[in-house]
Formats: structure tokens, C-alpha cells, sequence
């Protein structure tokens, strides 16, 4: 049996990306409408949804929107961090179950993220699930980050899941308060591709905008709204559902 997670209570392992990460999780239980997140953290609760927009823009303005970000974001006299990464996307369904309509049929995403510019780290298995109903400002999705071994991909393979596809990502990342701001590229994975010898699958950077939170602290959805209007023109930033794409 492949043991895959990475687990040590009392040293939990801090991601380059500010992602948050917590070493026991737990049921999440209801809580009353005056909780905030940061009781929902001393509780233990783990913020399990994801409020996300994003967008893009034109490789020839990434200066510009990167200089209108270090003036909306803190530390704003530090250049923006920056990341490599290397994601992996795995599908994991009854392959030889029939095609039914519905989310069912499309079985679970599962992503592994390891980070090309800091080995050091561990990788990072993601769960992402599908868009909720609703009138919300941004997209609302469950979403799931633990740190795992490097045998992570192995340990998938074991329990059935398929290659649906990879790519690598590079770009910088900012913080406003608790959200978290991305601005990257993407490249096309393929033989005999190296980190120096990428081919860029678009002409436009990839923006996105997302925050951590729980069902019970949903304003923070308006200031992830408010955060994308002062990106205006530079940027249009929208809910997104690619299952309608």
C-alpha cells in the first residue's frame, strides 16, 4: 500500500503560495451567522469553500496590470513573489459505468501540484468540486489543499484514476488581506520539453482571484467583487463555469 500524505502535526509545512494547509481536519459542523473565519480557524473548522473570478490579459499589458496590483496589494514595496509550478490533473470515475447526464458521470478532478523552483516543498493535492447554485458575486466551489508525499501519482494509478492532462505554470502571486491574487502563464507539457524550453499554449496571462472561506462567512465575496472592479479596464474578471464553456 502507497502512503501518500504527509503528516506531521506539529510542524505543518508552509507552501510558497499562501496556501492554506491544516493538519487536522474535521467535520465541519454548523455555526452561528456572527462567527467569522478566524473563529472558524481557532475552532478548527477547515474553510472548505472557495470564492474565485477570473480572467485574462494580453502578454503586452502584463507590466501595467502587474503595477496596478502592487499598488492595490500589500507590501506593495516588494516585487511580487513569484512560482513555477507543474500540475497534473487525474480523473477518477467507474470508467466502465455508461454515460449519464448529471456531474456523476464526470467522475472526481484531482490535482497534483509540485513546485519546479522550490523541490523542497512537498506536492500538493488538490480537490476542486463543481460550482454551486446561486446569486453569488463570485463562483462558489468546495475546495480542498493537503501537502502529500511525491508518490502522490503513483498512489492515484493505484486506486484507478487516469491522466486527463498537465501543463506547467509560471507567474507571481500577491495577497490583499485574505485574498489571494495569481497572475500566470500557461505551457503545453511534451517530449523532450524542459523548464528552459516551454511552448506558451496562449498570448494572454491567466488572472485569477480567490479566497479561502466557510458557509458562514460569505461577505468576503464582495471584496473579492470590489478588488476586481478597481482592475477595470485592464482586466475583466467574471464567474467562470467551464462545464458551460
Amino acid at each position: 500500500m502507497i502512503f501518500c500524505y504527509y503528516l506531521d502535526k506539529h510542524q505543518p509545512p508552509k507552501l510558497h503560495d499562501d496556501r492554506n494547509v491544516f493538519d487536522k481536519p474535521k467535520v465541519i459542523m454548523a455555526v452561528s451567522h456572527n462567527e467569522n473565519i478566524e473563529a472558524a480557524l481557532k475552532s478548527q473548522i477547515v474553510p472548505d469553500q472557495e470564492f474565485l473570478l477570473q480572467g485574462s490579459v494580453m502578454d503586452n499589458s502584463l507590466g501595467v496590470l502587474i503595477d496596478r496590483l502592487r499598488g492595490l496589494c500589500d507590501n506593495s514595496d516588494v516585487h511580487p513573489e513569484t512560482f513555477h509550478d507543474h500540475e497534473v490533473v487525474y480523473i477518477l470515475k467507474d470508467f466502465n459505468a455508461p454515460a449519464t447526464p448529471g456531474p456523476a458521470s464526470q467522475g472526481v478532478m484531482l490535482r497534483v501540484r509540485r513546485a519546479v523552483d522550490r523541490p523542497d516543498l512537498p506536492y500538493q493535492l488538490r480537490y476542486v468540486g463543481y460550482p454551486e447554485l446561486g446569486n453569488y458575486p463570485a463562483l462558489l466551489r468546495n475546495c480542498l489543499d493537503v501537502p502529500v508525499s511525491s508518490n502522490v501519482r503513483e498512489f492515484l494509478q493505484e486506486l484507478g484514476a487516469k491522466l486527463d492532462h498537465e501543463f506547467m505554470a509560471k507567474g507571481y502571486i500577491m495577497k490583499k488581506g485574505r485574498i489571494k491574487v495569481t497572475v500566470f502563464k500557461m505551457y503545453k507539457m511534451g517530449p523532450g520539453m524542459t523548464k528552459e524550453n516551454l511552448e506558451p499554449m496562449t498570448m494572454s496571462h491567466l488572472v485569477e482571484l480567490s479566497v479561502l472561506t466557510t458557509k458562514t462567512d460569505m461577505s468576503v465575496a464582495d471584496d473579492l467583487r470590489a478588488l476586481a472592479d478597481q482592475l477595470k479596464p485592464l482586466v475583466q474578471l467574471e464567474r467562470i463555469d467551464y462545464r458551460r464553456v
